[in-house]
């Protein structure tokens, strides 16, 4: 009933719904839930779904959210870009292939994470 909820056509009904997995499932089955809004039409609530997937560092979302940095929203993409330099390391592998495959005038958006990630795994010495 939830799972469908979280794709009713009003954005209330999904994030009650979101509300209500939160609330009701273990934490797994909570974000593989959430794991659903990633694709929801309203950037606010894809946002919202990159936070959550990303500070519970549940990764099955780790591609997903990858593909997010090319979403034609800001929003979206700021949080999808803060969200895998949040999980660090284990984005990276994610994030080569990205590159690797991506139109060249396309790679910096990958490349700029990347750098992000392991400017800050480098600890000094």
């Amino acid at each position: 009933m939830i799972g469908a909820l979280l794709e009713h056509p009003r954005t209330k009904v999904r994030l009650h719904a979101y509300r209500t997995s939160r609330a009701v499932f273990d934490r797994e089955t909570h974000l593989g839930q959430v794991s659903v809004l990633l694709h929801d039409p309203q950037p606010d609530v894809r946002r919202m779904a990159i936070r959550a997937v990303c500070h519970a560092r549940w990764t099955p979302a780790i591609p997903v959210v990858t593909g997010l940095l090319e979403h034609p929203h800001p929003v979206v993409r700021t949080a999808a870009a803060d969200g895998l330099t949040l999980w660090g390391t284990p984005a990276v592998p994610a994030l080569r292939h990205a590159l690797d495959h991506a139109r060249p005038d396309r790679r910096s958006v990958y490349q700029d994470v990347l750098d992000r990630i392991t400017g800050q795994d480098v600890t000094p010495g």
